[in-house]
């Protein structure tokens, strides 16, 4: 193949977020029911929160988040959350509630031909990871990746909250290279989004695919340029 390995985004690459043939909620339905999910868990720990004062406090936290530095991730939010409503934040009910928190992903945000073209990539040979930039704790971005069935595929699993750092810095990409022991082989990156993944793979020196679902172009910045999964054995091959 052309190259050694090939590291995805996760928002806007591999997940769509929704599917108008699918029963599942979708994400913005999934992340508006934050509060509730975080009722529930509290409740069943025996810690009893009006649910509008929860809501109010978990949209505070949030707002926080959209400022805070990369290091800040969901179960900081819950730390948070325990420390204003005077809780003991115990770490076995801070684990418990943030997986509730954070909620489900489902296969059906995937996009068409994930599934298939990333069993094609590994029956190939081809190495193949993550680097994302989220705010989703690792341990739970790897259990919501085992449950659409996609986390054996990929060996080394990078995410900005764990690192404290975000593309386009082209560090996270050297921590990829460092604990995938990929450095100096032929990688590639593919991400939807010009200033986040294709500079942090021109910054880099990765080459790069642009995932066009949320930009039409890159306009010539990236190496290639696709519209399907399905095209990506052939641009590897």
């Amino acid at each position: 193949m052309k190259y050694d390995g090939i590291f995805f985004d996760s928002g806007g690459t591999i997940y769509g977020f929704s599917d108008a043939d699918s029963a599942d909620p979708n994400h913005s339905q999934v992340a508006a029911a934050m509060a509730e999910r975080a009722h529930a868990a509290l409740s069943w720990l025996g810690i009893s929160v009006p649910l509008d004062e929860l809501t109010d406090h978990v949209r505070q936290l949030n707002q926080e988040a959209r400022t805070s530095p990369p290091g800040y991730t969901e179960e900081t939010l819950v730390r948070l959350l325990f420390e204003r409503l005077g809780q003991d934040p115990r770490n076995d009910h801070i684990v418990y509630v943030t997986g509730v928190v954070s909620g489900p992903r489902f296969s059906s945000w995937l996009f068409p031909g994930v599934a298939e073209t990333l069993t094609t990539l590994s029956e190939a040979g081809l190495y193949m990871g993550i680097i994302a930039n989220t705010h989703v704790p690792g341990w739970v971005m790897d259990r919501n990746f085992r449950g659409v069935n996609l986390l054996h595929h990929f060996s080394t699993r990078i995410y900005s909250g764990d690192e404290a750092i975000e593309k386009p810095d082209a560090e996270i990409f050297r921590i990829a290279e460092a604990e995938s022991q990929m450095a100096g082989k032929r990688l590639i990156y593919i991400g939807d989004r010009v200033d986040k993944d294709v500079a942090g793979a021109e910054a880099a020196g990765w080459d790069s695919i642009l995932f066009r679902s949320s930009e039409s172009t890159s306009e010539g910045r990236a190496t290639f340029e696709i519209d399907h999964w399905a095209e990506l054995p052939d641009i590897l091959a």
